[in-house]
């Protein structure tokens, strides 16, 4: 099980980070912060852990917008996505991501870089932080 996050900022700008090539799931490509639950953690205890670890950042789970599911090979990978407020901290990724960027919806919308199941989630995110 694994927990991802889509976070926004106080200008409604959405974390997008780059993969380091070292990663053995889809290295060198876009994704957002979250990871893998530890034995006996909380879907929220897993995310918050996870981003903190993966950026430095602080952020608030808001709400559960997505579930999915990834399989490769000889392993398959249950998630959910959660929308998160960013609460603070300094931006610094680990040695998973070797870059980021903060993108409005429209930016989003817009980059042909950005892989679909990506814009996808994120569009997804924004109907929820819509509608709250």
């Amino acid at each position: 099980m694994a927990t991802k996050a889509v976070i926004y900022n106080n200008e409604n700008k959405f974390l997008v980070l780059k993969k380091s090539d070292k990663e053995d799931i889809n290295p060198d490509t876009f994704d957002i912060p979250g990871g893998r639950m530890s034995f006996g953690e909380k879907l929220e205890e897993t995310l918050v852990r996870e981003v903190k670890e993966e950026t430095g950042l602080d952020v608030r789970p808001e709400k559960v917008f997505e579930a999915w599911t990834f399989t490769k090979e000889d392993f398959q990978l249950v998630g959910i996505n959660y929308l998160c407020q960013l609460l603070g901290g300094e931006l610094k990724l680990s040695e998973e991501h070797n870059d980021s960027v903060w993108l409005s919806y429209d930016e989003v919308v817009k980059n042909s870089d950005l892989p679909g199941w990506l814009v996808e989630t994120i569009k997804k995110a924004n109907l929820t932080k819509s509608g709250s």
